[in-house]
């Protein structure tokens, strides 16, 4: 029998609000289009992917644009310009090599419901020898050396499952690499093109490299590491146990308590029905909505 997939966005989706996670991963209900933040994401690790293959500036940006992320004029040039802000932060790289898109799906010790699955960004050999994860994040809040956006990093589910994940293929993973992009602080304006804004946008990255891009190093703790192990089959069984009360519940979803509150429900993008406690008809999904993979975070065109 083939194992249900624990990924890392999954967990994130469970633990965010249960209700949540019901829409997504057991119906199976997506946007037809990405929110602009993912479209971007999801074209900037492109890039990466291209750049760890020693390609120039111009192949990473043919590389990303032809990945199927559909983004406008003006993310295209957000993209342009902070590809140059990164070549010219990083011409001495202190990366070594890097096997990027590294897919794993192994079995979760201790469950017979489920396997851990996902894509790591990279696995990295350091000029010194040691052996690395490599985590791209695009950001839109601070990534100075004090922001607490790197504390938060530290117990990011998803990096412990590559962690773990790692080790189990082989690669005895001593620190996590945490490359950081800043979406743009700059914006359009009024009666400039999009290529005009791209071109000063590199300008800026180019000026201010240390406000754009931030590298830090993050040693693995086995302390974190078994914790998280621990959550990750109580996450398990809380899925499981939702499931059973959802069959006796008169609604499905009724089985999956929702967390609603204006933090989990401004960004969640159920909340235009599901904040009126209405039903999805699967044969007849919200407009906007379709149902379909499970877990599409896996596809080539989706981040996990």
């Amino acid at each position: 029998m083939n194992k249900e997939l624990l990924t890392a966005s999954r967990m994130s989706a469970l633990l965010a609000c249960l209700r949540k996670h019901y829409w997504r991963y057991e119906v199976g209900l997506r946007r037809t289009v990405d929110a602009d933040a993912l479209r971007f994401g999801s074209a900037w690790h492109v890039a990466m992917e291209a750049r760890w293959e020693k390609k120039d500036i111009a192949a990473v940006f043919e590389a990303a644009i032809s990945s199927k992320t559909q983004l406008d004029e003006l993310q295209l040039a957000m993209l342009s310009g902070m590809l140059a802000g990164y070549y010219t932060r990083y011409q001495d790289d202190p990366i070594k090599s890097v096997h990027p898109e590294v897919e794993f799906n192994v079995p979760l010790v201790g469950s017979r419901t489920f396997n851990v699955a996902g894509k790591i960004d990279g696995l990295a050999v350091l000029h010194d020898g040691r052996l690395a994860l490599v985590e791209h994040k695009t950001a839109g809040c601070d990534i100075a050396p004090d922001s607490d956006y790197w504390l938060r990093l530290r117990g990011n589910a998803q990096v412990m499952q590559y962690v773990l994940a790692a080790r189990s293929l082989g690669w005895d993973v001593a620190l996590v690499i945490y490359d950081v992009a800043r979406k743009p602080a700059i914006r359009q304006k009024q009666n400039e093109t999009p290529e005009q804004f791209g071109e000063r946008l590199a300008a800026d990255c180019q000026e201010r490299p240390e406000f754009y891009f931030a590298r830090r190093e993050v040693p693995v703790l086995d302390d974190d590491l078994a914790e998280f192990q621990v959550q990750r089959l109580v996450m398990g069984r809380m899925i499981l146990s939702c499931r059973k009360e959802a069959r006796n519940a008169r609604k499905p979803e009724h089985g999956w308590p929702r967390n609603v509150g204006e933090t989990s429900c401004r960004i969640c993008e159920y909340s235009g029905f599901c904040l009126q406690n209405t039903g999805v008809d699967v044969q007849h999904p919200p407009a906007g909505f379709t149902i379909g993979e499970a877990n599409s975070e896996l596809s080539t065109t989706r981040r996990e």
